[in-house]
């Protein structure tokens, strides 16, 4: 068997001793947790069997992902691919290496040398400046250190701003050189993996050949800017993705994708395992059963226990307003074409791509528990927000240009409208006391005892604008019958009886003010007084 070996760059390294074998990174497509890379180069095969190194390749490959494909006519036959870690084959010329090495010295010798040169320069100047002029004419008289002094301190301050200009350069050439030695040691570390291939061609042929592979150490964020100008405008939503790799190569001017997908959830669905039963707890009956276990536990059969983070699917493909990202949802997946090259070092973090950015129509309203904060807040209401792609993630809020804080988008558990919280608003004053004239000290009656709570929220808008709100509160729910809950009174508020939530929804005009009044009555027995929670 003969053996070709063929140095596969699965980025474009400059200053790698590979930089001319013709061989590039064509796609990376990024998911939220891995990352598929796929690179072509052409390769010349005898005819018969022979065996193909592929070198260069990433850290952290998912074996079973490993895919090598040729070009369609060539008729050539893969037998066998497989990855071997560490290899040893045909490692790079270092001789790029030494020069670099031998150039960074230089650079530092050069480095040192100007800076003791700067030093003596700022001595003198502040010798001339006066600093040391009392030393000065100890050994000469007063005009003549007056005139020594006019006539070098230009040339010494002109030295000085040299010197600093050369230094700033020499720094400027250490850090660019070591950049270089940089990229030239990750190179000879990417070359420790290889994906070997066995093929059988029926002729002498050049044609070009094609692998793809997962690796695990590289993914995405969804973090989001939310810009508010005023309550009348939209809201401004930046969906951005915060990329990282950890490849060992860097991946330079590639065609970038991120998908929403994740290779590492499983995708198989859950099914049941066990049938539910209901019954009657029996002491023998049960003595000897084995404790139930997760398998009995209830699935939602067909659907994974994340997809609703992600949201509804929509099949389109839709062109975003910059025109350099392409959204295109008509798979399982979602997925953000980026149509311009794209560059991503490898260990480097916090890489922000600008995935969307558009204008979102949003109702206003402000939102209040006083019995528990005593602020307002002010929150969008977004209704068509499913056509949005959006996944869970961090939001960067600002108002009317000034940066307001961090809040959190999910779409979990979301129905009609998403709700995003933009922040406190001072302009609008609320507080909740407890009403003393109608609250009522514990009376007795029979076996019973009765005590009335009243309450008393003011709201006052002071901004020069109206403004809607809503105000939450809430009644006790009762849950023993012994317990009575009477003489309801909440002023005109929406009661939801399950839970005894209570909502005002007020529309209040500049410097309108409003009072809410909230008041019940619990009875109770005397004999139970001790054992009564929740009061």
């Amino acid at each position: 068997m003969k053996i070709q070996k063929l140095a596969l760059l699965i980025a474009f390294i400059s200053g790698s001793a590979f930089a001319n074998n013709n061989v590039t990174l064509n796609k990376v497509t990024l998911f939220l947790n891995g990352a598929e890379l796929q690179g072509e180069a052409k390769v010349t095969l005898t005819k018969g069997e022979s065996e193909i190194v592929l070198t260069g390749i990433a850290d952290n490959i998912n074996p079973d992902s490993i895919t090598v494909g040729f070009g369609a006519d060539s008729k050539v036959k893969i037998l066998s691919t497989s990855l071997q870690n560490n290899t040893e084959v045909d490692k790079p010329d270092n001789s790029d290496l030494q020069p670099l090495l031998t150039q960074l010295k230089q650079i530092q010798e050069k480095h040192t040398t100007t800076n003791i040169q700067y030093q003596a320069a700022s001595e003198t100047v502040a010798l001339l400046q006066g600093n040391r002029l009392e030393g000065l004419t100890k050994t000469t008289d007063m005009q003549d250190a007056v005139d020594f002094i006019k006539t070098n301190l230009v040339n010494a301050l002109n030295e000085q701003y040299a010197l600093q200009t050369e230094l700033d350069n020499l720094k400027k050439q250490l850090d660019d050189c070591q950049q270089k030695i940089d990229q030239q040691q990750a190179a000879t570390h990417n070359l420790n993996n290889a994906i070997v291939v066995k093929v059988l061609a029926d002729k002498n042929v050049t044609v070009p050949v094609m692998v793809s592979y997962v690796i695990t150490e590289a993914g995405w964020q969804p973090v989001y800017d939310v810009r508010v100008a005023d309550i009348n405008s939209p809201v401004q939503l930046t969906y951005k993705a915060n990329v990282y790799q950890q490849s060992g190569i860097d991946w330079q001017n590639v065609d970038f994708s991120l998908s929403t997908a994740n290779p590492s959830e499983g995708i198989t669905a859950p099914i049941f395992t066990a049938p539910w039963h209901i019954d009657l707890y029996n002491v023998e009956k049960y003595r000897f059963a084995p404790q139930k276990n997760k398998q009995g536990q209830m699935y939602d059969v067909g659907i994974s226990g994340k997809a609703s983070e992600n949201g509804p699917m929509v099949s389109a493909v839709s062109p975003l307003p910059n025109n350099n990202v392409l959204i295109n949802n008509s798979g399982i997946d979602t997925r953000f074409d980026v149509k311009l090259p794209f560059t991503i070092k490898s260990g480097s973090e916090d890489n922000v791509l600008i995935l969307q950015e558009k204008p979102v129509e949003a109702k206003y309203r402000y939102i209040s528990t006083p019995k528990l904060d005593s602020n307002v807040y002010l929150q969008a209401q977004i209704a068509d927000w499913d056509k949005l792609n959006l996944l869970p993630g961090k939001a960067t809020v600002f108002f009317n240009g000034n940066y307001i804080g961090e809040s959190f988008i999910t779409t979990k558990d979301v129905q009609d409208t998403l709700k995003l919280s933009l922040g406190r608003d001072k302009n609008i004053l609320i507080s909740r006391k407890r009403n003393i004239k109608e609250t009522s000290k514990p009376s007795f009656l029979g076996n019973d005892i009765s005590q009335k709570y009243a309450y008393t929220i003011d709201v006052k808008n002071t901004k020069p604008l109206p403004i809607d709100i809503a105000i939450y509160d809430q009644l006790p729910v009762i849950l023993n019958k012994a317990i009575t809950l009477e003489d309801t009174k909440y002023d005109g508020a929406d009661l939801n009886k399950e839970t005894g939530l209570l909502t005002w929804t007020l529309s209040l005009q500049p410097s309108e003010a409003k009072n809410l009044n909230l008041s019940f009555k619990v009875s109770y027995p005397k004999d139970k007084v001790d054992e009564v929670i929740g009061l």
